[in-house]
């Protein structure tokens, strides 16, 4: 079995990659794998909003995710300064009026997904159980 920490930086409308991230994470799963977190920074954070407006031919990958935490309990965080530069505000930010950040998400400091690799590296003897870094 391998582990997985996924770290997505585009936003679900200006590419795919965003659907391959997790298109990679159900395939992942399904094979047996785990994965230990989802991390969206920079554009990627969009993927948690939902004040998007999408034409009926696009893929809603805010509420993709959301079904994906749903079914597989894998954390989905993004960086909580790259969510606010760019608009994303969640409901306990009591100087905004209104909250679109999904509740599937969590906001967090960048670092939670740099320790959880460097706790992972210090604990883990065995490289097959080491936590694999992937971006998309």
């Amino acid at each position: 079995m391998q582990r997985f920490a996924i770290f997505v930086t585009k936003s679900p409308y200006d590419s795919r990659n965003a659907e391959s991230a997790l298109r990679f994470c159900e395939a992942a799963i399904t094979a047996g794998h785990r994965i230990e977190q989802v991390f969206f920074y920079q554009s990627g954070v969009h993927n948690s909003s939902t004040f998007l407006d999408l034409n009926t031919d696009e893929i809603n990958m805010c509420k993709r995710w959301s079904e994906f935490k749903l079914a597989n309990d894998v954390p989905l965080n993004l960086c909580v300064t790259a969510a606010a530069r760019r608009g994303i505000v969640a409901e306990d930010q009591k100087s905004k009026p209104d909250s679109n950040l999904a509740a599937a998400f969590t906001p967090v400091g960048m670092s939670e997904y740099f320790s959880a690799l460097n706790e992972n590296a210090k604990n883990e003897k065995d490289a097959a159980s080491t936590i694999k870094s992937i971006q998309f």
